[in-house]
Protein backbone atom coordinates (compact mmCIF):
# COMPACT_ATOMS: atom_id res chain seq x y z
CA UNK A 1 0.00 0.00 0.00
CA UNK A 2 1.35 3.64 -0.90
CA UNK A 3 0.90 6.49 1.37
CA UNK A 4 0.32 9.79 -0.61
CA UNK A 5 0.65 13.40 -0.16
CA UNK A 6 -2.63 14.79 0.57
CA UNK A 7 -2.09 17.73 -1.41
CA UNK A 8 -1.28 15.61 -4.48
CA UNK A 9 -4.63 13.41 -3.64
CA UNK A 10 -6.00 17.13 -3.75
CA UNK A 11 -4.72 17.43 -6.92
CA UNK A 12 -5.48 14.56 -8.49
CA UNK A 13 -9.28 14.70 -7.18
CA UNK A 14 -9.44 18.52 -9.33
CA UNK A 15 -7.78 16.24 -12.55
CA UNK A 16 -10.55 14.01 -12.29
CA UNK A 17 -13.19 16.42 -12.88
CA UNK A 18 -11.38 18.20 -15.36
CA UNK A 19 -10.81 14.85 -17.70
CA UNK A 20 -14.60 13.97 -16.98
CA UNK A 21 -16.53 17.04 -18.15
CA UNK A 22 -13.61 18.42 -20.45
CA UNK A 23 -13.82 15.00 -22.89
CA UNK A 24 -17.45 14.03 -23.86
CA UNK A 25 -16.44 10.76 -25.12
CA UNK A 26 -17.08 8.21 -23.23
CA UNK A 27 -13.63 6.20 -23.98
CA UNK A 28 -11.88 8.74 -21.95
CA UNK A 29 -14.18 8.33 -19.31
CA UNK A 30 -13.33 4.66 -19.44
CA UNK A 31 -9.65 5.67 -19.43
CA UNK A 32 -9.74 7.76 -15.99
CA UNK A 33 -12.24 4.96 -14.20
CA UNK A 34 -9.86 2.30 -14.83
CA UNK A 35 -7.02 4.53 -13.84
CA UNK A 36 -8.43 5.45 -10.74
CA UNK A 37 -9.34 1.79 -10.33
CA UNK A 38 -5.52 1.30 -10.45
CA UNK A 39 -4.83 4.19 -8.23
CA UNK A 40 -7.02 3.11 -5.77
CA UNK A 41 -5.91 -0.78 -5.31
CA UNK A 42 -2.21 0.83 -5.26
CA UNK A 43 -3.78 2.95 -1.87
CA UNK A 44 -5.40 -0.11 -0.42
CA UNK A 45 -8.89 0.81 -0.86
CA UNK A 46 -10.06 -2.29 -2.14
CA UNK A 47 -13.50 -2.03 -0.45
CA UNK A 48 -14.17 1.52 -2.46
CA UNK A 49 -12.52 -0.18 -5.18
CA UNK A 50 -15.21 -3.18 -5.94
CA UNK A 51 -18.36 -1.29 -4.58
CA UNK A 52 -17.12 1.58 -7.05
CA UNK A 53 -16.66 -1.25 -9.98
CA UNK A 54 -20.23 -2.85 -9.25
CA UNK A 55 -22.16 0.36 -8.93
CA UNK A 56 -20.68 1.49 -12.36
CA UNK A 57 -20.86 -1.70 -13.82
CA UNK A 58 -24.83 -1.66 -13.00
CA UNK A 59 -25.12 1.63 -14.62
CA UNK A 60 -23.60 0.72 -17.86
CA UNK A 61 -25.55 -2.08 -17.83
CA UNK A 62 -29.08 -0.14 -17.35
CA UNK A 63 -27.81 2.42 -19.81
CA UNK A 64 -27.60 0.57 -22.24
CA UNK A 65 -31.06 -1.82 -21.34
CA UNK A 66 -31.83 1.94 -21.99
CA UNK A 67 -31.08 2.06 -25.94
CA UNK A 68 -32.55 -0.93 -26.66
CA UNK A 69 -36.36 1.18 -26.11
CA UNK A 70 -37.00 4.43 -27.57
CA UNK A 71 -39.70 6.08 -25.32
CA UNK A 72 -40.17 8.76 -22.87
CA UNK A 73 -39.41 6.67 -19.29
CA UNK A 74 -35.94 5.18 -20.94
CA UNK A 75 -34.74 8.43 -22.38
CA UNK A 76 -35.25 9.95 -18.79
CA UNK A 77 -33.22 7.18 -17.37
CA UNK A 78 -30.80 7.65 -19.39
CA UNK A 79 -30.58 11.11 -19.02
CA UNK A 80 -30.14 10.33 -15.15
CA UNK A 81 -27.43 7.67 -15.77
CA UNK A 82 -25.23 9.69 -17.27
CA UNK A 83 -25.61 12.73 -14.87
CA UNK A 84 -25.12 9.99 -12.37
CA UNK A 85 -22.16 8.93 -14.33
CA UNK A 86 -20.40 11.35 -14.72
CA UNK A 87 -19.87 12.39 -11.01
CA UNK A 88 -19.15 8.29 -10.39
CA UNK A 89 -15.26 8.55 -10.78
CA UNK A 90 -15.18 11.92 -8.58
CA UNK A 91 -16.89 10.26 -5.87
CA UNK A 92 -15.09 7.28 -6.37
CA UNK A 93 -11.68 8.66 -5.58
CA UNK A 94 -12.94 10.51 -3.28
CA UNK A 95 -13.99 7.75 -1.26
CA UNK A 96 -10.50 6.52 -1.06
CA UNK A 97 -9.07 9.68 -0.38
CA UNK A 98 -11.10 10.40 2.72
CA UNK A 99 -10.54 6.47 3.66
CA UNK A 100 -6.77 7.01 3.67
CA UNK A 101 -6.66 10.23 4.98
CA UNK A 102 -6.94 11.42 8.27
CA UNK A 103 -9.04 15.01 8.96
CA UNK A 104 -6.13 16.32 10.56
CA UNK A 105 -3.43 15.84 7.48
CA UNK A 106 -6.57 16.90 4.82
CA UNK A 107 -6.89 19.94 7.00
CA UNK A 108 -3.04 20.97 6.99
CA UNK A 109 -2.50 20.48 3.50
CA UNK A 110 -5.50 22.60 2.89
CA UNK A 111 -4.01 25.11 5.15
CA UNK A 112 -0.10 24.59 3.32
CA UNK A 113 -2.06 25.40 -0.21
CA UNK A 114 -3.11 28.68 1.27
CA UNK A 115 -6.83 28.13 1.17
CA UNK A 116 -8.73 30.82 2.62
CA UNK A 117 -10.42 29.32 6.17
CA UNK A 118 -13.55 30.32 4.94
CA UNK A 119 -13.49 27.28 3.01
CA UNK A 120 -10.76 25.31 5.24
CA UNK A 121 -13.54 25.61 8.26
CA UNK A 122 -16.62 24.52 6.71
CA UNK A 123 -14.87 21.78 4.85
CA UNK A 124 -13.65 20.35 8.54
CA UNK A 125 -17.13 20.65 10.22
CA UNK A 126 -18.79 19.06 7.32
CA UNK A 127 -16.05 15.66 6.90
CA UNK A 128 -16.43 15.46 10.88
CA UNK A 129 -20.39 15.88 10.41
CA UNK A 130 -21.70 12.98 8.48
CA UNK A 131 -19.54 10.15 10.40
CA UNK A 132 -21.05 11.33 13.99
CA UNK A 133 -24.36 12.27 12.24
CA UNK A 134 -24.39 8.28 11.38
CA UNK A 135 -23.96 7.29 14.14
CA UNK A 136 -26.58 9.40 16.28
CA UNK A 137 -29.11 8.03 13.58
CA UNK A 138 -28.25 4.11 14.33
CA UNK A 139 -28.78 4.86 17.35
CA UNK A 140 -32.00 6.74 17.31
CA UNK A 141 -33.15 3.55 14.72
CA UNK A 142 -32.05 1.31 17.64
CA UNK A 143 -33.66 3.74 20.33
CA UNK A 144 -36.84 3.14 18.08
CA UNK A 145 -36.57 -0.65 17.87
CA UNK A 146 -36.03 -1.43 21.35
CA UNK A 147 -39.73 0.64 22.15
CA UNK A 148 -41.13 -1.73 19.40
CA UNK A 149 -41.90 1.35 17.19
CA UNK A 150 -41.90 1.28 13.36
CA UNK A 151 -40.10 3.71 11.59
CA UNK A 152 -41.82 7.22 10.31
CA UNK A 153 -41.23 10.85 10.04
CA UNK A 154 -42.12 12.01 13.44
CA UNK A 155 -40.17 9.06 15.58
CA UNK A 156 -37.19 9.02 13.54
CA UNK A 157 -36.23 12.41 11.28
CA UNK A 158 -37.42 14.47 13.43
CA UNK A 159 -35.24 13.56 16.90
CA UNK A 160 -32.44 13.36 13.75
CA UNK A 161 -32.57 16.65 12.64
CA UNK A 162 -32.37 18.31 16.00
CA UNK A 163 -29.36 16.35 16.75
CA UNK A 164 -27.86 17.56 13.94
CA UNK A 165 -28.31 20.83 14.82
CA UNK A 166 -26.81 20.31 17.88
CA UNK A 167 -23.72 18.20 16.27
CA UNK A 168 -23.07 21.05 13.97
CA UNK A 169 -22.80 23.69 16.82
CA UNK A 170 -20.55 21.10 19.07
CA UNK A 171 -18.33 20.37 15.70
CA UNK A 172 -17.93 23.93 15.37
CA UNK A 173 -17.04 24.56 18.87
CA UNK A 174 -14.83 21.98 19.01
CA UNK A 175 -13.03 23.56 16.20
CA UNK A 176 -12.84 26.82 17.65
CA UNK A 177 -11.67 25.32 20.74
CA UNK A 178 -8.37 23.79 18.58
CA UNK A 179 -7.37 26.89 17.08
CA UNK A 180 -9.00 26.49 13.75
CA UNK A 181 -9.65 30.32 13.65
CA UNK A 182 -5.87 30.95 14.74
CA UNK A 183 -4.30 33.91 12.75
CA UNK A 184 -0.85 32.38 14.06
CA UNK A 185 1.08 29.94 11.55
CA UNK A 186 -0.40 26.13 12.47
CA UNK A 187 1.94 23.05 12.68
CA UNK A 188 1.31 19.40 12.71
CA UNK A 189 2.35 16.26 14.28
CA UNK A 190 2.98 14.62 11.05
CA UNK A 191 5.14 16.32 8.46
CA UNK A 192 3.66 16.37 5.05
CA UNK A 193 6.03 15.65 2.28
CA UNK A 194 6.11 15.46 -1.47
CA UNK A 195 7.36 12.24 -2.74
CA UNK A 196 8.52 9.91 -5.91
CA UNK A 197 5.03 8.28 -6.05
CA UNK A 198 3.33 11.60 -5.39
CA UNK A 199 5.16 12.85 -8.42
CA UNK A 200 4.21 9.47 -10.70
CA UNK A 201 0.73 9.88 -9.19
CA UNK A 202 0.83 13.81 -10.22
CA UNK A 203 2.61 13.62 -13.71
CA UNK A 204 0.09 10.66 -14.57
CA UNK A 205 -3.07 12.01 -13.97
CA UNK A 206 -1.81 15.89 -15.60
CA UNK A 207 -0.80 13.99 -18.98
CA UNK A 208 -4.23 12.61 -18.92
CA UNK A 209 -6.19 16.09 -18.07
CA UNK A 210 -3.99 17.48 -20.82
CA UNK A 211 -5.41 14.32 -23.15
CA UNK A 212 -8.94 15.30 -22.78
CA UNK A 213 -8.59 19.02 -22.99
CA UNK A 214 -7.15 18.31 -26.43
CA UNK A 215 -10.07 15.91 -27.40
CA UNK A 216 -9.57 12.57 -25.30
CA UNK A 217 -9.56 8.96 -26.75
CA UNK A 218 -10.74 10.39 -30.19
CA UNK A 219 -7.55 12.33 -30.74
CA UNK A 220 -5.98 8.64 -31.15
CA UNK A 221 -7.98 8.05 -34.51
CA UNK A 222 -6.92 11.31 -36.07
Amino acid sequence: MVRFDPRTKLLVLVLINVVIFASPDIRTEWLCMGMVAVLLLVMGCLRQLWYGLLIYAVLMAVFYLCTLADNFFTAFVSMTIICIRKIMPTVFFASGLMATTKVGDLVSAMQKLHIPKVIVIPFTVTLRFFPTAKEEFAAIRDAARLRGLRFSMERTLVPMMLRCANIAEELSAASVTRGIESIGKRTSMRELKFGLPDAVMAAVFLALGIFAVMGGVPLLYG
